[in-house]
């Protein structure tokens, strides 16, 4: 994942508006919720099927199992909802949002970075 080219545009674009934001705890704790939902417990759309690709996910028998096994509900990519979405780091996310492409999470970063500044 990380060596996928739009991915690694979306690691560049999401630093250099994070970087933008130094201070201002409020819209990197939403950037923090990006991260979260894209890079640590990502999931994607193929082909109708629910993919895992988060660095969260992959490497923990217990949670991809859980993704798996349709524990979380699975919604569809929303900056606006995944922006405000507190999570916990304690427990299985009972929400997760699937990304139709990894060209979407990049658009994101951007989008994000318009909207908050």
């Amino acid at each position: 994942m990380h060596a996928h080219p739009v991915f690694a545009d979306f690691l560049y674009e999401y630093g250099r508006v994070c970087g933008n934001m130094a201070g201002r705890t409020d819209d990197l704790t939403r950037m923090g919720r990006l991260f979260w939902f894209t890079v640590e417990f990502g999931v994607i759309r193929q082909d109708g099927r629910i993919s895992v690709y988060g660095s969260g996910l992959i490497p923990s028998h217990g949670e991809c199992s859980y993704v798996v096994e349709r524990g979380p509900e699975i919604r569809d990519f929303n900056l606006d909802q995944v922006l405000e979405h507190e999570f916990s780091i304690s427990e299985m996310q009972p929400v997760l949002y699937a990304v139709e492409s990894f060209q979407q999470i990049y658009e994101a970063a951007q989008q994000a970075g318009r909207r908050l500044g």
